[in-house]
């Protein structure tokens, strides 16, 4: 891989001096011109081989520090591919660990809804039994009031059967009264006649 990266290196900068060398000026050149040119050409092609050189061997000292450092450190393509495996295995756990962390922060979400909802429940169940004991507290009293009710009539209806056996007693009396008077006045005209 260090290879192909530094080839691609070199050619890339070997394009670059390319396209250095062919930049030029647009339109006819005098005669004084092109002498300049012929002049100046040589020394243009110069730096561009000079500074390919020591790209050259800039590229080549980093290859060699580098294959240095992977013998140094004892880097192969197995050990590399290996530590690129346990950094993807790494990110996927890290990736994983995020998930799972949202999923229990989604949970505790649920559990504060549903204890909220749980404790309106519990609420709601206390304001009814509360209502259905103040409903039973009425329905006793209604009750009372409704059996102190009868017990009312029931006494008055007693009040009047004895009102009227009252009346009848006193009449009956009256009665025996006037029958006794009557036998008495019989018995003193019977007197009177004799």
């Amino acid at each position: 891989e260090l290879l192909a990266e530094v080839e691609a290196e070199k050619r890339a900068k070997g394009k670059k001096g390319k396209k250095k060398k062919k930049g030029g000026g647009a339109g006819v050149a005098g005669p004084s011109q092109e002498s300049e040119e012929g002049t100046e050409a040589p020394s243009e092609a110069d730096a561009a081989e000079a500074a390919k050189k020591a790209e050259e061997e800039r590229l080549l000292l980093l290859l060699e520090t580098l294959t240095e450092e992977r013998i140094r450190f004892g880097i192969t393509a197995e050990s590399q591919a290996a530590a690129s495996a346990e950094v993807a295995e790494a990110a996927r756990l890290a990736e994983e660990a995020e998930a799972a962390e949202e999923e229990a922060d989604a949970e505790e979400e649920a559990e504060a809804v549903a204890e909220a909802a749980e404790a309106d429940a519990e609420a709601a169940q206390a304001e009814s039994r509360a209502a259905e004991e103040a409903a039973e507290a009425a329905l006793e009293k209604a009750t009372a009031a409704l059996e102190e009710a009868k017990a009312a009539r029931e006494g008055r209806e007693a009040a009047r059967e004895e009102a009227a056996a009252a009346t009848e007693a006193r009449r009956a009396a009256a009665v025996a009264a006037r029958a006794r008077a009557t036998a008495a006045r019989m018995a003193a005209e019977a007197a009177q006649r004799s």
